[in-house]
């Protein structure tokens, strides 16, 4: 296919720029044979990225001025969530493209509590995502039907996070903590952690525990067990996950979860996750994670589970992740269900196989 890709505003340097889920999935895209444009917003005045497949605009008119020949001829043209102006750029793309439109909706959880409290700052409204013709969302279960039922949205489809797997592999360190954690902050997170990590940390004292990142002051009362740090770069995620028995992930939202789940499977961490209904469509409960309700079942996990079990959870979890999770399946699952809209067809199955 012929695509363009309009992607979030550039980052400050190219190295942070590849490392985006937009940039990886572009790739990816461009690896399985894609001619893939992608186009990102810059500041006025600022240099952005020009090659032959990465361009930059300042703002709409420039986007017009310079691209509207090459979105309308293209195959398909997605768009990010994050672009600025999204609403904007939603009705030129329907007013411009020829081709199937698509929408990539990296965190559908926000988009709903905006658009029930009214409080979207990009003006994003259901009838502009029925200008689309596919809605990619991040969460799974019935949220997809859901946008279509409610929303008039033509066809929604799960499209969760996927790994660039050479970035995250086991590591090869010494285990210097039994539980930690890496994440997102959100209020939902810093109930869970307090119950589950903190919790598990006071029942516990002989245990060795790790908070990283901005929700390192979720609590003032910290138990002398739980070590705090800065959240790890990309070249350190594979060592500090590496670095722990088992990992505690927690999703984004009911349906949704985040690609921390995907990144420490892939470095193949004993995972204890949260219940949320749709886990067991990404992972086997039991066999590739672990789930708790409770401080005492993180405890149990902790104490309980002998050393050989935990090792073979980690490594079914990676093998799950490179089987069915990485970023050239969100590729091959993009080409899917854009053949699927273009036939118009009204489901098809999750993606198994790269063959």
């Amino acid at each position: 296919m012929d695509i363009v890709f309009l992607g979030p505003v550039c980052r400050a340097t190219a190295e942070a720029q590849a490392a985006t889920a937009p940039r990886q999935l572009a790739q990816a895209l461009r690896r399985r044979g894609h001619a893939v444009l992608f186009l990102e917003r810059t500041a006025p005045g600022a240099r952005g990225e020009e090659t032959s497949v990465v361009a930059s605009y300042v703002d709409l008119a420039d986007l017009h001025t310079r691209f509207y020949s090459r979105v309308r001829r293209a195959d398909l043209v997605l768009v990010d969530a994050d672009v600025p102006q999204v609403a904007d750029v939603s009705r030129w793309t329907a007013n411009t493209a020829r081709g199937l439109t698509a929408f990539w909706d990296r965190d559908t959880p926000r988009t709903l509590a905006r658009h029930a409290l009214r409080e979207d700052p990009a003006c994003m409204t259901p009838d502009l995502f029925t200008g689309y013709r596919l809605y990619l969302c991040s969460s799974g279960g019935p949220v997809p039907r859901q946008l279509e039922r409610e929303w008039g949205v033509a066809r929604a489809r799960a499209f969760l996070p996927g790994v660039d797997a050479e970035h995250f592999a086991p590591g090869s360190g010494r285990t210097r903590w039994d539980l930690g954690y890496a994440g997102p902050s959100s209020p939902e997170r810093r109930g869970l952690l307090k119950q589950w990590l903190l919790g598990a940390a006071r029942g516990w004292p002989e245990g060795r525990f790790v908070l990283a990142g901005t929700l390192s002051a979720v609590d003032d009362a910290w138990p002398a067990n739980v070590a705090r740090q800065a959240a790890p770069s990309l070249q350190e995620h594979a060592g500090f996950i590496g670095a722990q028995r088992f990992t505690l992930v927690l999703s984004q939202a009911e349906h949704t979860p985040g690609v921390n789940l995907f990144e420490a499977a892939a470095c193949g961490a004993a995972l204890i996750c949260d219940p949320w209904p749709g886990l067991e469509d990404v992972f086997s409960l039991g066999e590739e994670v672990m789930v708790a309700r409770t401080e005492q079942d993180v405890l149990r996990y902790l104490l309980a589970m002998p050393e050989a079990d935990r090792r073979q959870l980690g490594m079914r979890a990676r093998a799950r992740v490179l089987a069915e999770h990485t970023v050239a399946h969100r590729a091959l699952q993009l080409e899917q269900y854009a053949s699927e809209a273009e036939r118009g067809a009204a489901w098809m199955a999750p993606v198994r196989s790269l063959n």
